[in-house]
C-alpha cells in the first residue's frame, strides 16, 4: 500500500509498504481522509529534525472498516467511522483498536469527520469553563479557532468577539457568528476589546493561535478574576508571559489540551454527535484538498498560509 513518512524537514516521502492487518480487538480501516495537523507542520518545517528511519505519521482520520481482528465486535465491514490514532494515518490503510473508532452518520461526508482536531476542539471548549452570560474573545479564528467559536456558542456565551490578522479568518468569523470581529493589523485589539466591555475585559479569553504577540494580548484583554484559557499549540521555542498580571488579576488559566486517549475519545463522539446534527459547522473551515502524492505541497500551502488556506485535507479515492 501506499504511505508518507517524514524524514526531515520538507521531506515527506510515499512509500510502498505492507499493508498492515488488525490484531486481536482491532479494525482495519481503508482510509478515506485525512487532517493535515498543524504539530506536524512544527516538525516538517524544523530545520534540526532529521531521521535515518521513516516516521509515518498523520492522526486526524476517517474511513470504512474493512476487515475485524480476532475478538473485534463491535463494527461490521463496511461501517464508516472515524477514529482516533497517534500515527500512520497517511496511508491507504490504518489498523486501531475497535474502541479507538467511532461510527459515522450515512450523511457525514469523510472530509468533514476529522475526530481527533473536532474531540481536540470540543475538549478545550469544555476546560474553558464558559458560562451562560459570558463574553469570550477569541483570539485566533483557523480551523480549531472556528471550531472553538461555535463550542462556546453553544456552551452560552452569548457574546463573542474575535480576534485575527488574515483576511480569511476575519471573514470566517463573521460567518460563523461572532458578535464583533476585529482586525488586529488595523486596530488596537485590547482598547477596542475594552472598549467593548465597559473598560472590564472579557469574562474568557481563548488564545488559539501558538504565537507570543496572542498570549500578551489575552493577558491584557481578559477581565479581573478572569478565565485564560491557553489553547494555541506552542511551538518553536519558550514563550514570555506577564505572571505579575496574572497574579494581580488573579486569573484562571488553564491549557485546554487532553493526553489521555479516553478524554480523546470522549471529545470526538461530542463532536460527531454535534456535526451530525447539524450544530457543528465544518465545510467553511476546509480549504485545501490534496491527493497523497502531493502531501508536501499541502504541507507547503500551510507554511505559507496560502490566499484562503484555513485547513488541508488529504483525501483518498
Amino acid at each position: 500500500m501506499k504511505a508518507a513518512a517524514i524524514f526531515g524537514p520538507g521531506d515527506v516521502r510515499v512509500m510502498d509498504i505492507a499493508k498492515p492487518s488488525p490484531g486481536p480487538g482491532e479494525l482495519l480501516i481503508e482510509v478515506k481522509a485525512c487532517g493535515l495537523c498543524s504539530s506536524e507542520l512544527g516538525m516538517w518545517n524544523d530545520p534540526n529534525f532529521k531521521t535515518a528511519e521513516p516516521i509515518f505519521f498523520g492522526h486526524e482520520v476517517s474511513g470504512i472498516v474493512v476487515a475485524l481482528g480476532e475478538g473485534a465486535g463491535r463494527f461490521a465491514v463496511g461501517d464508516r467511522v472515524t477514529i482516533f490514532t497517534d500515527r500512520g494515518g497517511y496511508a491507504e490503510f490504518v489498523s486501531v483498536p475497535e474502541e479507538w473508532a467511532i461510527k459515522l452518520a450515512d450523511h457525514v461526508p469523510f472530509d468533514w469527520a476529522l475526530g481527533e482536531p473536532i474531540g481536540c476542539a470540543m475538549n478545550g471548549t469544555a476546560r474553558s469553563g464558559i458560562e451562560v452570560g459570558d463574553t469570550v474573545v477569541l483570539i485566533g479564528v483557523g480551523f480549531m479557532g472556528g471550531l472553538i467559536l461555535q463550542g462556546a456558542r453553544l456552551k452560552g456565551a452569548t457574546r463573542i468577539i474575535a480576534v485575527d490578522t488574515r483576511p480569511e479568518s476575519i471573514e470566517l468569523a463573521g460567518k460563523l457568528g461572532a458578535d464583533a470581529v476585529i482586525d488586529a493589523t488595523k486596530e488596537d485589539a485590547v482598547a477596542r476589546i475594552l472598549e467593548l466591555t465597559d473598560g472590564e475585559g472579557a469574562d474568557v479569553v481563548i488564545e488559539a493561535t501558538g504565537k507570543q504577540g496572542a498570549l500578551d494580548t489575552a493577558t491584557e484583554a481578559v477581565r479581573i478574576r478572569g478565565r485564560l484559557v491557553i489553547f494555541g499549540y506552542h511551538q518553536g521555542g519558550k514563550r514570555m508571559i506577564d505572571v505579575q498580571a496574572w497574579n494581580w488579576k488573579g486569573l484562571d488559566v488553564i491549557n485546554a489540551h487532553e493526553r489521555d486517549p479516553q478524554a480523546y475519545l470522549k471529545g470526538i463522539r461530542t463532536g460527531m454527535k454535534l456535526l451530525e446534527s447539524g450544530q457543528l459547522a465544518i465545510a467553511p473551515l476546509l480549504s485545501h484538498y490534496y491527493g497523497l502524492q502531493d502531501i508536501n505541497a499541502a504541507f507547503e500551502a500551510a507554511k505559507g498560509k496560502t490566499e484562503g488556506f484555513l485547513k488541508a485535507v488529504i483525501t483518498f479515492e
